[in-house]
């Protein structure tokens, strides 16, 4: 008993530390609107980039579906982490990028939190791109998922093909996916925790520069606390969207499946198929 009694207080030593996690909550709290401000802007950056990709996959011309395909296949077949380092290592050697630099200087003073426009460009570029290969999967299950007797309907009343996809096609489009949207934001936020590998500002490297100093853990507890804070109450939100959805379409609502046999983008992400599974049962991973 004394052994479990000793073990059990060297783990709160170790991982919660009032007195640690007291010095690291301001630290930490300083930087949540960082990985915040990343991860949103980055979030809506790729969707113009998803939906783009989906039409271009779902392209009568085989040049342009295979080029969207190339790069779907590309994006998710690398790791993240992989893309994060080429960006910030190799995109700074280009010439177009150091000209920037030269041309314009402010670029390179603090903006937001102290931090340079190009860290933000930086972080915006490669995750806005990545996600935008998963959103383009999102976005094409969406449209597929709607009958074509709707795009039909909308070409009798004299729509061209873009009037009906604009006002008709993707409205009911964005309605469908917004739950599996709100997963992908969520999974996106939490990537954001690879820019510390980086250099980059945001919570993880704030949490690991304490730890550094103090060679205590609790840091990293009270990071992973603000994580929560925003992931929980949107998973949450993503499960009340999927089941009034659900009811919506007749599905009943109420519990979802406990499993989900959907055909997968990869071994992180799982997406709807429209011909194989019902809309409640549609989500993302990671």
């Amino acid at each position: 008993m004394d052994a479990l009694i000793e073990s059990l207080q060297t783990i709160k030593d170790i991982f919660f530390d009032v007195g640690h996690m007291v010095e690291a909550f301001p630290i930490i709290l300083a930087a949540f609107p960082v990985s915040v401000f990343i991860g949103v802007g980055s979030f809506f950056l790729g969707i113009p980039g998803g939906l783009l990709l989906a039409f271009m996959k779902m392209s009568r011309r085989r040049p342009i579906r295979w080029m969207a395909t190339f790069y779907i296949d590309v994006v998710r077949g690398t790791p993240l982490f992989l893309q994060i380092l080429i960006v910030y290592f190799g995109l700074t050697l280009l010439p177009f990028y150091q000209t920037l630099i030269k041309e314009v200087p402010a670029v390179k003073e603090p903006l937001l939190f102290g931090m340079d426009a190009t860290i933000y460009l930086r972080a915006f570029f490669v995750l806005s791109l990545n996600s935008a290969a998963y959103m383009a999967e999102i976005f094409r299950a969406g449209i597929q998922s709607i009958p074509k007797g709707q795009t039909e309907a909308a070409r009798s009343l004299g729509m061209s093909t873009p009037q009906a996809m604009t006002f008709v096609i993707i409205p009911q489009t964005i309605r469908r996916i917004l739950p599996t949207l709100m997963s992908e934001f969520i999974l996106l936020f939490k990537d954001t925790s690879m820019l510390a590998a980086v250099g980059v500002a945001e919570m993880t490297m704030r949490s690991r520069q304490y730890v550094a100093s103090t060679f205590n853990q609790s840091a990293y507890m009270v990071a992973a606390g603000f994580y929560l804070l925003l992931t929980i109450p949107l998973g949450r939100l993503v499960g009340r969207l999927e089941d009034r959805l659900a009811e919506s379409e007749g599905g009943g609502g109420g519990k979802r499946p406990p499993t989900i046999d959907a055909p997968a983008i990869d071994a992180e992400h799982v997406v709807a198929h429209s011909d194989l599974i019902p809309l409640n049962q549609r989500q993302t991973g990671r």
